[in-house]
C-alpha cells in the first residue's frame, strides 16, 4: 500500500509520521519551495492527548518538550492566565501532573514532526484522478504521483478538498464577524519579567464591559533568556464585511489600527495594557486579520481523504484547529493500516466503507469545534458576565516572582 499525504504541515506530518511507525509506505508533497518557505504561526498547547500522541509516533523521536518548548531556556511551567473585566486576581491552567500540557513553538514542533520524514518541496497541487485501481495527483511542476490513497492535509484553501468536491473554496469558506488586529514585539528586562509574570505562556483578556477580547502570547524566549518576542491580538464583533475595500481596517494606517486598540484597552489595569502601549507601531499587521471557517456536511467516500483544515478550519479562539489536526492523523492511520491488512486497499469497495467511516466521524467532531470556536466571544462575554469560567479546569493562579536565565 502507498498512500500520497498532500501537505506538511503539522497535519500532513503527524499522518506520515504514523504511517512510519507502522511501516507503510508513503510520499509527503508540500507546495512551498523548503521547509522555511512559510511563517509557521506562533505556538500552540498540546493537552489531554499527548499520551496518545506520543504513542502513535516512531519511539527514535526526539524528546517532545525538549525540542519545542517556547519558554526555553527558561526554567518556567507554560501556564495560561485568564483575566476577566476588572475582577482582581487571575484564573487559569498550568502545567501539572493533573493537568499535564506542552506550549510548543510551531516552527520548532514542525521541525520536530519532520525527523526522518522526506518531503517533495515545491510541489503545488493541480489535479487528483482516481478510478479503482488507485489515485493519481498532478503538480504545477508537471509531476505526478500514483499511490491508493491521497490525503488532502493541504489547509484552508485546500486544492485537494476542491479538486474531490468539485467546488472552489469561496463556495465553502464562512467569513467570520470577528475583527482582529495583530501585533508583535520583543521585550527584555523588567518589561519581559512583567509579562511573563502575567501568564508565563499567555494569558487572555475577557472584557466584555470594554467590547473586546485580547489575547497576549509569548511566542519564543531569546536563546541567552534575557529576553523574548510576543505577539498579541485584540479581537471585537463586526457586522460589517471586513474584506471590503471601504472597511476601515483595510484603510486604515497601522499607526491607527494601534490607536484604536489603546483606547479601547484604556480602561485596563496599567498591567494588563502594557503590551499594547509597549507595541511600535510598525508592530501592528498592516494586513487585516480575516478568519473564515469551514464546516462541511457531508465528503465523497473514495480514494481521497482530508484531514485538517481542509476539512473543518475554525478560528484560532479555542486553540483546537491543531488538537483536531493530530486527532484526524491517528484515526486516519488507523484506517490506513486496516487498509493494509489483507490487501483491503485493493477492493474499492472496502477503501469507499473504510474512508467513509472515517470522514463521518472526523466530520461530527471537527463540525462541533468550528461552531464552539466561531461562538467563543459570545460564550466568553456570557460567562464574564455571570463570573463562570471560560474553560473547564481552571484553578487561581498565584503570581511568582520570575527568575531569567543566566547569560550565555
Amino acid at each position: 500500500m502507498h498512500v500520497l499525504i498532500i501537505g506538511a504541515g503539522l497535519g500532513g506530518l503527524t499522518l506520515a509520521q504514523t504511517l512510519r511507525k507502522q511501516g507503510i509506505s508513503f510520499e509527503v508533497f508540500e507546495r512551498d519551495e523548503d521547509e522555511n518557505g512559510r511563517f509557521q504561526g506562533w505556538a500552540i498547547a498540546l493537552h489531554t492527548i499527548i499520551d496518545e500522541f506520543l504513542a502513535a509516533l516512531p519511539s527514535d523521536m526526539p524528546d517532545l518538550k525538549q525540542s519545542t518548548d517556547h519558554l526555553a531556556p527558561l526554567n518556567l511551567r507554560h501556564q495560561f492566565a485568564y483575566y476577566y473585566g476588572g475582577r482582581e486576581g487571575c484564573y487559569g491552567l498550568e502545567d501539572s501532573p493533573e493537568t499535564p500540557f506542552i506550549r510548543a513553538e510551531r516552527s520548532r514542533l514542525r521541525k520536530w514532526l519532520l525527523t526522518d520524514i522526506t518531503v517533495n518541496w515545491g510541489k503545488a497541487l493541480t489535479d487528483i484522478t482516481q478510478d479503482d485501481e488507485g489515485v493519481s495527483v498532478t503538480f504545477k511542476d508537471g509531476t505526478t504521483a500514483r499511490g491508493d490513497i491521497a490525503v488532502g492535509a493541504d489547509g484552508v484553501y485546500s486544492p485537494a478538498r476542491q479538486h474531490l468536491l468539485q467546488r472552489p473554496s469561496t463556495d465553502l469558506l464562512h467569513l467570520v464577524p470577528l475583527m482582529a488586529i495583530v501585533g508583535e514585539l520583543d521585550l527584555s528586562g523588567d518589561a519581559f519579567k512583567r509579562q511573563l509574570g502575567l501568564g508565563h505562556s499567555a494569558y487572555n483578556l475577557i472584557n466584555p464591559e470594554l467590547g473586546f477580547i485580547g489575547f497576549v502570547g509569548l511566542h519564543y524566549v531569546f536563546p541567552d533568556g534575557q529576553g523574548g518576542r510576543f505577539y498579541w491580538m485584540f479581537m471585537q464583533p463586526d457586522t460589517e464585511d471586513i474584506t471590503d475595500a471601504k472597511h476601515w481596517l483595510q484603510t486604515s494606517s497601522q499607526q491607527e489600527k494601534l490607536d484604536h486598540v489603546r483606547k479601547t484597552v484604556r480602561g485596563l489595569p496599567l498591567k494588563l495594557r502594557e503590551i499594547f502601549e509597549l507595541t511600535p507601531p510598525e508592530g501592528v499587521r498592516k494586513e487585516p486579520h480575516i478568519w473564515r471557517d469551514l464546516e462541511l456536511d457531508t465528503l465523497p467516500s473514495s480514494r481521497v481523504a482530508l484531514l485538517g483544515d481542509a476539512a473543518h478550519a475554525m478560528t484560532p479562539s479555542r486553540g483546537e484547529g491543531a488538537f483536531h489536526a493530530f486527532i484526524d492523523a491517528m484515526k486516519l492511520s488507523k484506517t490506513i493500516a486496516g487498509l493494509q491488512a489483507d490487501a483491503k486497499y485493493k477492493d474499492i469497495n472496502a477503501v469507499k466503507a473504510a474512508v467513509g467511516e472515517y470522514h463521518t466521524e472526523m466530520l461530527r467532531r471537527g463540525t462541533a469545534a468550528v461552531r464552539a470556536s466561531r461562538s467563543s466571544y459570545q460564550e466568553a462575554k456570557k460567562r464574564a458576565e455571570t463570573g463562570e469560567h471560560f474553560t473547564s479546569g481552571m484553578k487561581p493562579l498565584s503570581i511568582e516572582p520570575i527568575v531569567l536565565a543566566a547569560r550565555g
